[in-house]
């Protein structure tokens, strides 16, 4: 088993505490069919951090999701906020863009589905909307997050 370094706790409590105030600070469009949840900018750090990234990222995303309109059932996100995230790590080597692409459809289809479950909103085009929502934060953002993370951390050892 991996030892936990101090750094690494405070790398994932870090992006866990600014996931969250993101959330909180752009409310109004972190939640519903139409949404860029400006937090998710962040996703581009996993390529970089690993898995402190990973942990501190779904800790935001349960806490962030706590103020969510959709209740309980948006708790259970960070599953498929995992498991994207995962995805984003492992591709990090190939295609940090596509595993920023992946995960905006798999959080994409998570989202849409609790917004028909909840709303009965119609899931294509919910679909539609959420995802690219998604995918502007996620694969814009955070691949611009992730590009500028690496060129001033270039020289340090992380």
């Amino acid at each position: 088993m991996r030892n936990i370094k101090s750094r690494d706790l405070a790398t994932a409590a870090m992006i866990a505490t600014l996931y969250s105030v993101l959330v909180y600070v752009f409310n109004p469009i972190s939640f519903q069919m139409i949404q860029i949840r400006v937090a998710n900018s962040l996703m581009g750090l996993v390529p970089i951090l690993g898995v402190p990234a990973i942990i501190g990222i779904v800790i935001g995303v349960f806490i962030a999701n706590l103020a969510s309109p959709l209740g309980f059932i948006d708790l259970l996100s960070v599953a498929p906020t995992f498991i994207g995230l995962t995805i984003i790590y492992r591709l990090r080597g190939y295609s940090v863009m596509l595993g920023l692409l992946i995960y905006s459809i798999i959080l994409g289809a998570w989202v849409s589905f609790m917004l028909w479950y909840v709303f009965k909103i119609p899931y294509i085009e919910c679909f539609i909307y959420v995802t690219t929502g998604i995918a502007i934060a996620t694969a814009g953002l955070g691949y611009l997050v992730y590009r500028t993370f690496r060129r001033v951390m270039g020289g340090f050892k992380l």
